[in-house]
């Protein structure tokens, strides 16, 4: 696995880990790669920073250059803590991961599309260049077959463009390189203002669980437990409320069999693509 810590490190920007602990072990935060290395871990530093505080142990972030590559590391179990996409998460649960929350926001597909550009509607979307996050992403895959039940397949009615992060499809559209991103209203929000106020976007009528919150078995029920509080009490503090409402994740919500249900059919897309 190709790890960003260590970029990170020889960067000098691990410093904002906080006091060292060397006679702890580090948990390990695996983050899905749905941003840029820098920004995952300017966003999630309150997170990082209160679950070393509740746990009493150092917090390291990793993500990996690829969706792929982070969800075989994930199979593979390098993270203790893991935030990935809900599909993912079905898959890791059959991995030794534990499941504790999803966001409270619902992953509903958009289209950003730029504000001059014309696109008024779906249909207005055949013949043009569309971007993705990644083909691995769940608002890629539920997007995608939205489209194809309307009648728009992909590379026929439309061009599919994979880009690396949700907000590089999204400047993509901001600068006219693409006709539109396939994304979701969260990294909408957290994409910087100047961007926003080149874009709008044209909604769907599908939703999924957001992002999932999973821990590993090996912490044991104990260690689990412990995980589970810290980011329950996380969600209370005025860093966590502000985590929150600028990232527009709205909260936790525990991950009940209801959430897992309707993901099993983007589970088995995922291991096609994949070759599990």
């Amino acid at each position: 696995m190709t790890r960003a810590l260590l970029a990170l490190l020889s960067l000098g920007l691990f410093i904002l880990a906080g006091p060292s602990h060397a006679d702890t072990t580090p948990l390990r935060l695996g983050i899905m790669p749905f941003n840029s290395t820098l920004a995952l871990i300017k966003t999630h530093q309150p997170l990082r920073q209160h679950l070393q505080q509740a746990l009493g142990r150092p917090v390291d972030i990793f993500t990996s250059p690829d969706y792929a590559a982070f969800h075989r590391d994930s199979l593979a179990g390098h993270y203790d803590l893991l935030i990935t996409g809900p599909h993912f998460g079905v898959m890791c649960l059959d991995s030794g991961y534990v499941p504790l929350f999803h966001y409270k926001a619902s992953l509903k597909p958009i289209f950003v599309i730029g504000k001059s550009s014309g696109i008024t509607s779906i249909d207005k979307l055949k013949g043009k260049r569309i971007g993705l996050s990644n083909r691995l992403s769940v608002s890629s895959i539920v997007g995608l077959q939205w489209l194809a039940d309307k009648g728009l397949v992909a590379n026929k009615d439309y061009l599919v463009l994979e880009k690396t992060t949700h907000g590089a499809a999204i400047a993509g559209v901001a600068v006219g390189d693409l006709d539109a991103a396939l994304t979701t209203y969260t990294p909408l929000k957290q994409v910087p203002e100047d961007i926003r106020a080149k874009v709008s976007e044209i909604a769907t009528d599908v939703s999924v669980p957001h992002l999932m919150t999973l821990a590993h078995s090996r912490l044991g029920t104990a260690g689990v437990e412990k995980v589970r509080a810290a980011l329950q009490s996380f969600q209370a503090t005025p860093e966590g409320q502000a985590f929150f409402k600028e990232t527009g994740y709205n909260g936790y919500d525990p991950i009940t069999p209801a959430d897992l249900k309707p993901l099993k059919p983007y589970v088995a897309i995922v291991k096609q693509m994949m070759g599990l």
